[in-house]
């Protein structure tokens, strides 16, 4: 017969809030629900007001960052969307989301970065319009938009 090993508690050695297992999630962290409706007119990057701050517990882990922003076009053209971690990009959608007139979208991005910290780190999200025929919004009656970061222990 096969070794099994039954536990309802695992603490650490020394800290209980510690426990490296890896490949686990050791921490989830969403930012607040944005629902205010912002025009896109802006050809160069700008911050959507949306952003999160995540402590790794361990500067070996893994971030996963995942975005859900609700895009909507009345024309022609693109919102493009790019998360920043810091000053520093972690992921692109140079045509997150773009059709023909009246047509909306939950732009949903995800990327696992590698931060190599165990600082205080924030994540924000920003848009700009790109071969706009009319100005395009977030959060024209839909939304909310969010940001979603996850800690993966390595």
């Amino acid at each position: 017969m096969a070794s099994q090993l039954t536990v309802d508690n695992i603490v650490g050695a020394t800290t209980a809030g510690n426990v490296h297992i890896p490949g686990g999630v050791v921490q989830i962290v969403e930012g607040a629900e944005f629902n205010t409706q912002t025009d896109v007119s802006a050809t160069s990057y700008f911050d959507l007001g949306l952003s999160v701050t995540i402590t790794p517990k361990f500067a070996t882990s893994k971030i996963f960052v995942m975005t859900n922003v609700h895009c909507y076009i009345n024309g022609t053209g693109f919102i493009a969307l790019r998360v920043l971690r810091g000053s520093t990009e972690v992921v692109e959608a140079p045509r997150a989301h773009g059709w023909q007139d009246n047509s909306s979208a939950m732009v949903n991005v995800s990327k696992l970065d590698s931060p190599a910290t165990t600082s205080s780190t924030n994540y924000k999200i920003q848009v700009k319009a790109v071969g706009i025929s009319n100005t395009p919004r977030v959060n024209d009656g839909g939304g909310p938009s969010r940001i979603t970061v996850m800690e993966i222990a390595q």
